[in-house]
């Protein structure tokens, strides 16, 4: 039995040494695969978060774009709303500014004049030369126009 059990052990360990290198073989084989495997999950799963991480960033970038435009529509109408007629009119009545009922001009020796709009008068007396306006009653005509236009500035209106 001793032949026995030791053919058998000399058969099993020839056995293992004809199965052996390739039984390495495959299990090395299988821990490569294993490997590649492994390797191949963790770039697609840090792909992923990456992909998952850049579509949070996205998102939160457009809302913040939704809120600028809605602040910017916001303020658009508030200058729209401050900049009305209506309101210009009012806030200058209360600062004491007034409707003007005829218009005076002031006549500047030098500057170029446009009749278009003027006063007949007004016009007449620009394009007359400096002797016709300088007489004492072209003068007092001009004086008494800025006092009254400064007596119409001081007037206040009470609402």
């Amino acid at each position: 039995m001793a032949q026995n059990g030791h053919s058998v052990s000399n058969n099993t360990s020839s056995r293992f040494r004809r199965l052996g290198p390739m039984t390495l073989r495959g299990a090395l084989g299988v821990l490569v695969a294993i490997l590649v495997m492994g390797l191949i999950g963790w770039m697609y799963l840090s792909q992923a978060s990456v992909m998952a991480e850049t579509e949070r960033h996205i998102a939160k970038l457009r809302q913040r774009k939704q809120d600028l435009q809605r602040q910017n529509d916001q303020l658009a109408y508030d200058i729209a709303r401050l900049a009305s007629v209506g309101r210009l009119e009012r806030r200058a009545r209360v600062l004491g500014y007034v409707p003007v009922s005829q218009a005076r001009y002031l006549i500047v020796a030098g500057y170029p004049v446009q009749d278009k709009g003027l006063p007949d008068e007004t016009a007449a007396l620009a394009q007359s030369g400096p002797a016709e306006r300088a007489t004492p009653l072209a003068v007092a005509g001009w004086w008494k126009a800025i006092e009254d236009q400064f007596a119409g500035w001081i007037q206040t209106e009470r609402p």
